[in-house]
């Protein structure tokens, strides 16, 4: 035989190997990423081909529950109090924020270039102890608001004595004012307002001059620090605590500012019915003169802002035995928010795995339907956005640290509109994992707990990267008022059913 006869013999080998490896490639291909169930029962291949394919449906039984610890890390503030119609429950919301000092940031201007009316001056004393802040204000800015932004609300900003701290879990619950967290000493910061969301008790020129809606409280009435040192109003603390060569290390990062300067604000409900705030940023506004000349000064303006990169924390007070009518009901589950009632399902795990210990689920598509509403509600509440689901006795450490969804034991969902509800396209890791509890458990003689099999629907918040790809970064408590009704499974019915897919090879 020739060189060449070989080596055409060798090619035509070698592609008859590569189109069999291609058919075998594709059938996986196809078995893995085809989430229908129109091929339910049939095999892609024959019998004495390498891989079959079959699916299955099994129903799945559904309950709701009261939402127990949920962890305040919203990066919205809300404030407010509204009577919730499906429940009959009064939600009262109010939230705490600290703020954000740059890393060794300049926040004042050099001392000399602070304008100190010369009348005024004494050269005998320090001049950082003569320094004035001409006013100062706390503005909350709102996003959006829920209920009648016409309802007159009234606000209270209170001191911190001590601030809340990065490695401590706060929950929905946590209250300042039963913990001894608030200054009550005279001097203190406690100012009031009366305010509505659409902003009406301002005069129609304030109105005009901004867009935004915003609650202004003034910090300007004299403020005593807790050494007893009297200022005129609170931004002249800031500022000659700025200035004070033993204090100005303090404004060097958040942390010290918070433990030496201010350790943050309580914003709470006083008075009024019928609206909730979601306040999306607050900031304190400090204004001193400025000269730019030599017989002419200007008011220029300092801000500390609270944001969701420090710490900010909504308490929401509400009677949680007012759950019970909703969870009591056996027509359907509810997901609503915030910090009310969860859904939990039970996965049938044994039935799933059953006279498939040979194979491999490539996919478990599981869909929750929604049930429309059909009462007339003066608050509506808007549908849940996005659902997270987990293994119910991983909740409480998902959230604690601060976990995101890996799609391995944690998913995400949104709402469609389209199917009216929520799709998990594929949670054949999470399935896995479960069986293998179970089996691990069996193997030992040990028991399993009694959520071994469960999975809780939790209404969530998001946060992606905006770099070039779209990645998850944040998964939290979604604290808006979103409220809606799922299908309720039951194991002899169909109302909420997962597809799974399972491929085996041919010995």
């Amino acid at each position: 035989m020739t060189l060449q006869k070989i080596t055409l013999n060798f090619m035509n080998l070698f592609k008859n190997i590569y189109f069999l490896i291609s058919v075998i490639t594709f059938s996986v291909f196809a078995a893995s990423c085809d989430d229908t169930t129109d091929t339910l029962g049939m095999s892609l291949t024959d019998k004495a081909d390498i891989i079959s394919v079959m699916a299955e449906e099994y129903n799945i039984a559904s309950h709701s529950v009261a939402a127990s610890k949920v962890v305040s890390r919203s990066r919205i503030g809300y404030l407010g109090k509204i009577k919730d119609t499906e429940t009959d429950n009064y939600i009262t919301c109010n939230y705490m924020t600290q703020f954000h000092v740059m890393k060794d940031s300049v926040i004042f201007p050099s001392i000399d270039k602070v304008y100190i009316e010369p009348e005024k001056y004494d050269a005998s004393i320090e001049k950082y102890k003569q320094i004035e802040a001409d006013s100062c204000c706390f503005i909350l800015t709102i996003s959006n608001s829920f209920g009648d932004s016409l309802a007159l609300m009234k606000v209270s900003v209170n001191e911190l004595s001590i601030p809340y701290e990065e490695n401590t879990t706060y929950t929905t619950e946590f209250d300042p004012e039963a913990e001894g967290m608030i200054r009550t000493d005279n001097g203190s910061v406690h100012s009031q307002m009366a305010y509505t969301t659409a902003n009406y008790v301002y005069t129609e020129k304030q109105r005009q001059a901004s867009s935004t809606k915003k609650i202004n409280i003034s910090l300007n009435s004299p403020y005593t620090d807790k050494e007893g040192n009297v200022y005129n109003n609170y931004g002249t603390y800031l500022l000659r605590n700025y200035f004070d060569p033993a204090h100005k290390d303090y404004y060097s990062n958040s942390y010290k500012f918070a433990h030496n300067i201010c350790p943050g604000f309580y914003v709470k409900h006083e008075g009024g019915i019928g609206n909730v705030a979601s306040i999306i940023s607050s900031q304190v506004l400090v204004y001193y003169r400025f000269p730019i000349k030599e017989d002419s000064v200007i008011v220029s303006t300092t801000s500390f802002a609270g944001t969701e990169e420090i710490i900010q924390k909504t308490t929401i007070l509400q009677d949680k035995e007012k759950f019970n009518v909703l969870i009591n009901d056996n027509s359907c589950t509810y997901i609503k928010s915030p910090a009310s009632v969860f859904t939990e399902l039970i996965l049938p795990i044994e039935n799933i795995t059953t006279n498939h210990e040979q194979d491999t689920i490539n996919t478990a598509r599981l869909f929750i339907p929604r049930i429309n509403d059909t009462e007339d509600n003066d608050l509506s509440l808007s549908i849940p956005n996005t659902l997270l689901i987990l293994p119910t006795d991983s909740v409480d450490s998902f959230f604690d640290n601060r976990k995101v969804a890996d799609y391995r034991t944690s998913y995400i969902a949104t709402y469609s509109s389209t199917t009216n509800g929520y799709t998990f396209s594929n949670i054949s890791l999470l399935i896995s994992m479960m069986n293998n509890i179970r089996k691990e458990a069996i193997a030992k003689g040990k028991t399993l707990s009694e959520n071994w099999n469960k999975v809780t629907l939790i209404p969530v918040e998001t946060a992606y990267s905006t770099e070039s790809t779209s990645t998850l970064t944040k998964v939290t408590h979604d604290m808006s008022f979103a409220s809606t009704k799922l299908k309720k499974g039951e194991e002899d019915s169909e109302n909420i059913k997962i597809s799974v897919i399972y491929s085996k090879f041919h010995e």
